[in-house]
């Protein structure tokens, strides 16, 4: 039964991929704001389950390492579509909080350091909340 269920896990991830790739080839149907909209949900989720790795576990485990990995990539893709030489002020601020977020998923992998966990989870809440709250009329 485990593995059916994981079966079922694995189907369901793999359809959500091949939802957004839909979503994302075909031009018009998802916008630049919809895209980072769900780079900071996918973040904002995964640090969440990273928590909850390690509070159920109350050590770094592979698990959690794997994860901290995958919170890596997602800060990198936000990190990468920053406009550095037009962005200004706000570009640079950014992509330190993005750092920041990048060094607590090494201090997790490398060190098994697990007290940067929460301060990234703000972080990251913070830029979602900021996100959503941008007026419809100003959207990509």
């Amino acid at each position: 039964m485990d593995n059916y269920t994981e079966i079922l896990e694995k189907e369901k991830k793999l359809n959500n991929k091949e939802s957004l790739l839909e979503d994302t080839i075909v031009k018009d149907k998802i916008s630049q704001y919809e895209i980072i909209s769900r780079m900071y949900g996918g973040l904002v989720k995964e640090i969440e389950e990273l928590k909850g790795i390690l509070f159920k576990d109350l050590s770094v485990t592979n698990e959690s390492k794997e994860k901290a990995e995958k919170i890596s990539k997602i800060a990198f893709s936000l990190q990468s579509c920053l406009d550095m030489e037009n962005g200004k002020k706000i570009a640079e601020d950014l992509n330190w909080l993005y750092r920041y977020i990048r060094y607590m998923s090494k201090r997790i992998q490398d060190n098994e350091d697990m007290n940067y966990v929460q301060p990234a989870f703000k972080i990251a809440s913070g830029l979602k909340e900021a996100w959503d709250s941008i007026p419809e009329k100003s959207r990509n």
